[in-house]
Parts: structure tokens; sequence; C-alpha cells
């Protein structure tokens, strides 16, 4: 998702474009239609092109429920790389490709570890097409748990060290990106 995020960002922040803020909020837009008014349209289709229990349409919908936030979030941190430094490499001679891979990727690093963080634990914690749209073979952790819940009732110690399973991999990921969250979240609070 940040390989398709992070072009559209770059082109919103740093090259111009017409009408940037109608290309932002039509992808604020996208996040306010309520998940439940597309369940039933993006069961049918999974229905009909055999992907339901299929870790391939969770990909797919995770990629487009979360693209508009991290092309939002990285807009503006790559709003704060210095526009001389891309164009003393467009002067030098360094294409777009390069110039968004070699020098703004490293400059922002902290705002693109900030908004893999918070797309990973919005995906990590979806509940209801993970529910609706899979069974037995593509299980995600939230779907996981709910499988405590029987018929002769719910196992409350089970539930409990299940959860404290499922939620490691998200506190590992926020320590790891700790030092980097905490500076890309507020890279452009102070100028």
């Amino acid at each position: 998702m940040l390989l398709l995020a992070f072009p559209a960002a770059y082109a919103l922040s740093i090259r111009p474009v017409r009408k940037w803020s109608d290309v932002l909020f039509f992808f604020l837009s996208t996040k306010m239609l309520p998940l439940v008014a597309g369940l039933l349209p993006i069961y049918l289709f999974a229905q009909k092109a055999h992907m339901l229990d299929n870790l391939f349409i969770l990909i797919i919908l995770y990629t487009t429920m979360n693209l508009p936030i991290a092309v939002w979030m990285m807009r503006s941190f790559l709003a704060e790389v210095p526009i001389a430094i891309i164009e003393a490499a467009a002067i030098d001679g360094a294409g777009v490709l390069y110039t968004m891979r070699k020098i703004v990727a490293p400059i922002a690093v902290p705002g693109i570890a900030a908004t893999a963080l918070i797309c990973f634990i919005f995906s990590w914690n979806e509940l209801l097409f993970a529910l609706v749209l899979t069974g037995v073979q593509a299980q995600t952790a939230p779907v996981f748990l709910t499988s405590f819940v029987t018929s002769q009732g719910l196992f409350l110690a089970k539930v409990c060290a299940a959860a404290v399973v499922v939620s490691i991999p998200v506190v590992v990921a926020g320590f790891a990106a700790q030092d980097k969250l905490v500076q890309g979240l507020s890279l452009g609070a102070v100028k």
C-alpha cells in the first residue's frame, strides 16, 4: 500500500497538481462511507469471483480502505521536504523516480514509518469484512478471537490469553517504530 500511497502523496505535495484540495477531499470522502454500506456488494463480488475465505480479497480491501489515510498522512509529511533539495536533484539530472527513491524517501522515513504503523494497526484490528468474507482458511486475528464465543458461553480466561497473544505483533511494531513514530507524527508541528 505504501508503494501506491507514496507516489500519490509526492504528486500532491511536491509536484504541482491542479485542484489538489479537491483530490484530497475525494480521498477523505471515501472514508466517510460506513463499512456496512459496502458490505453486501463486496460480498456478492467475492462470491461471484470465488474469493470467499481467501486472503487475497482481504489484501485488496485493506489496501483500498487504508490508501486514502496513507495518502493524506504522507502528503503532509512530504510537504515538509525542502523544495530546494528536489530542485537541486532535478538540476543534476535526477529523474522523478530516482528523486523519490533516493532523495525524498530517506528524508521522509519518519513519516513513512508513522503511516505504515497506523495502516498496519487499522488493518490488524478490522473485524467486519474479515468476519463476513473469511471462514476457516483465511481467518484474521479478530475473527480468531470471536471464535471463543461458543454456544456453551464465553471462556474469559482463553479469550484474555488469546487477546494478549494477538496484540503482541502490534506492540512489537509500535516499539520498533517508536522513535520514528514520534518523529513522524511531530514532523510538521513546529516551524
